[in-house]
């Protein structure tokens, strides 16, 4: 019986063609797993070939005769026997600690949380990337700068969970672009290169020229002032077009504020935050009112 193969090509059209071949038969003969569809890449990095997995299709009646005879010794297996429950006097029933997964607190013994000697460690972050994939980040960015004529000096590092590049040279005003909007888009681009070699939960951010510090200070202070002023005239106030880390920095300034509240409203990657009082637009509707409403307005 032929194994099953792989095979790759620019595109899974041409590597059923290959499969085809290779197999000497036609493509309603194969049963054809594809794993990677392809990609053409971006300013052609980060090209894909298309992956497929291929196998003879069986002869109708065999596999499904062994499948049957599988299935008919399961069935007949004598199911293991289990040895009678014996019951506890009360002295031996003690109550059982409850599982932590079930009430999604650490689990207590009977006697209660005094005698709990055991903690629960906190969850660990993601597994950093090798040096390798940090040497092939800093090599895409490289080259996406190249081929903006703003050929500069990268830095890439992990801090936390978190791969930072910081861009530093003559062309910082350039990458950056009004309002950080160029850092921003370049930022994303290269978040979709990379996100296939990162660990899970694992974040990618661009600085150029310590802009993402100086920002930050900017929006803190920004979210103070406005909160001030939505506590003294009760009217919301609007931060437009924020990225998701501009918009976490506003959330996080106001969110021990208790005379203020955050929102963030609208789609796609730049949202706005709305700044507003607790309540504030929520009335009541009057029900079974209308005809005093109808007297009133006549008076």
């Amino acid at each position: 019986m032929v194994k099953e193969k792989d095979f790759y090509d620019k595109s899974v059209t041409q590597a059923i063609q290959q499969a085809c071949s290779a197999f000497s038969t036609s493509q309603e003969n194969l049963e054809i797993e594809v794993l990677e569809t392809g990609t053409t890449g971006i300013f052609g990095l980060c090209k894909k070939k298309a992956h497929i997995r291929v196998n003879l299709k069986k002869k109708p009646g065999t596999g499904a005769a062994k499948t049957l005879q599988q299935d008919i010794a399961v069935e007949e297996q004598p199911a293991p026997e289990t040895e009678p429950e014996v019951e506890k006097s009360p002295v031996e029933q003690q109550p059982q600690p409850v599982a932590a997964e079930e009430t999604g607190r650490p689990a207590e013994s009977p006697a209660g949380p005094e005698t709990r000697k055991e903690s629960v460690s906190p969850p660990a972050g993601p597994e950093p990337p090798t040096e390798e994939v940090l040497a092939s980040i800093r090599t895409d960015l490289d080259r996406i700068l190249h081929l903006m004529d703003c050929v500069s000096e990268i830095e890439v590092q992990v801090e936390g969970n978190t791969v930072q590049c910081r861009i530093a040279g003559e062309y910082d005003e350039t990458i950056l672009g009004p309002e950080g909007r160029t850092l921003d888009s370049l930022q994303y681009l290269l978040r979709k290169m990379t996100s296939s070699r990162l660990p899970e939960k694992m974040l990618l951010d661009i600085d150029a020229g310590n802009f993402r510090e100086r920002r930050t200070l900017e929006l803190q202070k920004l979210a103070g002032e406005l909160a001030d002023q939505v506590k003294v005239d009760g009217k919301t106030q609007v931060i437009p077009a924020l990225n998701p880390f501009e918009r976490r920095v506003i959330h996080l300034v106001l969110q021990e504020d208790k005379g203020v509240r955050s929102r963030s409203v609208g789609d796609g990657l730049f949202k706005k935050v709305l700044i507003f009082k607790p309540g504030k637009g929520r009335k009541p509707r009057a029900r079974g009112r209308g005809r005093q409403g109808d007297g009133s307005a006549g008076k």
